[in-house]
């Protein structure tokens, strides 16, 4: 966590234009590349012709920019209202290249507009999908994304004119463009570590330039000034069977890109104000709606899906400014460089094995951050099984080697894709798991005091099932009261839609202790916000919120979870006296 001495602004504050728009420009050329480079690397993969690809890069910025205006608002259930830059996602070079090479962009664009939309009921189960679509699973399927985007990238590699087929001048550029991204990441500091992959790019490109693979004609020839020399490729509304073959894994990367804002979100929250609190899970839940909306925007103007780069967060870490001003300018200035195709040209200028070499790069981050996903929650033998044999019949299936072609048509299309197939056994495995670990004490009653008596039985039968003593089943007890009465004390009539008399009771044993897990409509306070304000007052006066300094006497945590609609308040209590 940032020491709350280095934020210079929070994200409601005001910071001079002038800095703001410094700090904005200064993301943006960060992951200007990172933004341009995804659309043309599918443009060359799947063959298309250089007017379509101006128009996939055209589209892409305008796409990152309003992407990145929707994060920093809060509209409705939209936005995070935080500092987060939005840009290509090169999870789905793969998909989009299969999408073209079986119907041309129109099925990319509808492809990507359908599977957008998922996020939305992505946010509104994610309660109760969290011990689903866990880590674990999201790093599964960002390694077998790796692994199917890895052949775009191996052809990327040798795609270069003629007369240096098999020469040694490739291999040498493709070393030195990783090897100076290497370096820079592992003994440069601070800012400079951000701008590794720019810094890679550009030694690779010079390098390029004396050996004659760089060309930049187009780029003498392009004009600062004007529109792509594409123009939009329309929708497909006819759904063939390659959408529906091909869906399923839009939509998986789709929800992993869900799984990642998710950290971005809590990591910018983190990272962003000056006291620490707790998780704000509205502003996560917005966070990935707007990236759900800025990919739907993607797809219509007929470019590949965005998501969040976590590099903002890093920026906002380093600077401390956190204000929103900073995405503003940053969005504005994303919309203006799509209107230069000299921009374009230089980028479209960077020859296949740099390209090819910064990705790769790329896909390793992404398989490494796929492993440190999957060993967030810790990897015991039962999520292990899940996370391995779901890596393992997603690669079986991409390679074609499980009997693919004994199953039906339908079936060979939507399991060719490792992605699709890896990631459905590893949500079908933890589903499983979470079906076999729900808690079987549970309750549902009005949230009103004749009900605390029922859930004081519930808890105490728990306690004595598990053999806990006197002492420990009061405590156990007293703090399932008490969670109660904060609950029932700030009921918010207002913005529980009516079923703020509803609560809903589970318990169930993790390790040694018991974990109460209460869900009812929102109320109208944070139990972690207000136990941290009690610890602020001290002593001073022991009286106020004593429902609340019990609790946090008799639990050994509580943890607050706000959702749009729904709280989760979860209490856990260990069995000493």
């Amino acid at each position: 966590m940032t020491d709350g001495s280095r934020i210079r602004y929070e994200p409601h504050e005001r910071p001079p234009h002038l800095l703001a728009a410094a700090m904005g420009g200064q993301i943006v050329l960060m992951i200007l590349t990172g933004i341009m480079i995804t659309p043309l690397v599918i443009t060359r993969a799947a063959g298309l012709d250089a007017a379509t690809g101006s128009w996939l890069v055209f589209a892409a910025l305008v796409a990152a920019g309003i992407s990145t205006w929707l994060q920093v608002s809060r509209l409705g259930i939209v936005g995070s209202g935080y500092v987060l830059f939005v840009g290509s996602n090169v999870a789905f070079v793969s998909v989009c290249v299969s999408a073209i090479q079986s119907g041309g962009p129109p099925l990319m664009a509808t492809l990507a507009c359908v599977s957008a939309l998922t996020t939305f009921a992505f946010t509104a189960w994610l309660p109760a999908l969290r011990r689903i679509l866990t880590p674990a699973v999201g790093g599964t399927v960002l390694m077998l994304m790796a692994l199917s985007v890895a052949p775009v990238v191996w052809g990327m590699l040798k795609r270069v004119p003629p007369a240096f087929a098999g020469s040694p001048t490739v291999p040498l550029v493709v070393a030195a463009t990783i090897v100076a991204i290497v370096l820079i990441s592992l003994f440069a500091s601070g800012m400079l570590r951000l701008w590794a992959p720019l810094i890679g790019i550009g030694f690779g490109s010079m390098l390029s330039a004396p050996l004659g693979l760089l060309d930049v004609s187009g780029v003498l020839a392009a004009p600062w000034v004007g529109l792509p020399a594409g123009t939009w490729p329309g929708i497909a509304l006819d759904f063939p069977p390659a959408f529906w073959g091909l869906l399923p894994a839009f939509v998986l990367i789709t929800l992993v890109g869900g799984i990642e804002t998710f950290a971005d979100a809590v990591s910018v929250q983190r990272t962003s104000h000056r006291a620490p609190g707790p998780i704000d899970f509205r502003a996560v839940q917005g966070a990935i709606n707007a990236d759900g909306v800025g990919s739907f925007v993607a797809g219509a103007l007929g470019t590949v899906p965005n998501t969040v780069y976590s590099s903002s967060v890093g920026v906002v870490e380093l600077t401390g400014v956190a204000a929103r001003r900073v995405g503003w300018w940053g969005g504005f200035f994303l919309i203006l460089l799509a209107f230069s195709p000299k921009v374009s040209a230089i980028v479209a200028a960077i020859p296949g094995p740099v390209a090819g070499a910064f990705i790769l790069v790329i896909l390793v981050l992404l398989f490494g951050h796929g492993i440190r996903l999957v060993n967030e929650d810790g990897l015991g033998f039962e999520v292990g099984l899940a996370v391995c044999l779901g890596f393992w019949v997603g690669f079986g299936f991409q390679e074609g080697k499980l009997f693919n072609e004994q199953l039906p048509g339908w079936a060979q299309l939507f399991l060719s894709n490792g992605t699709t197939a890896g990631g459905l056994t590893a949500i079908l495995l933890m589903a499983v798991l979470s079906f076999r670990q729900r808690s079987r004490d549970r309750l549902s009653v009005p949230l009103a005091t004749p009900s605390v008596g029922d859930v004081r039985t519930l808890v105490q039968g728990v306690a004595r099932r598990l053999g806990w003593d006197r002492p420990a089943e009061d405590k156990l007890v007293l703090a399932a009261e008490e969670a109660m009465l904060f609950l029932m004390e700030h009921q918010d009539p207002a913005r529980s839609a009516g079923r703020q008399s509803q609560l809903h009771v589970r318990v169930r044993q993790v390790g040694g202790e018991v974990e109460l897990e209460y869900v009812c409509a929102p109320a109208g306070a944070n139990a972690e916000t207000a136990m941290a304000a009690l610890a602020a007052v001290g002593e001073a006066d022991v009286a106020s919120g004593l429902s609340l300094r019990l609790l946090r006497g008799m639990a050994r945590e509580v943890k607050h979870l706000q959702y749009h609609g729904t709280d989760y308040l979860l209490v856990r209590v260990d069995s000493a006296a």
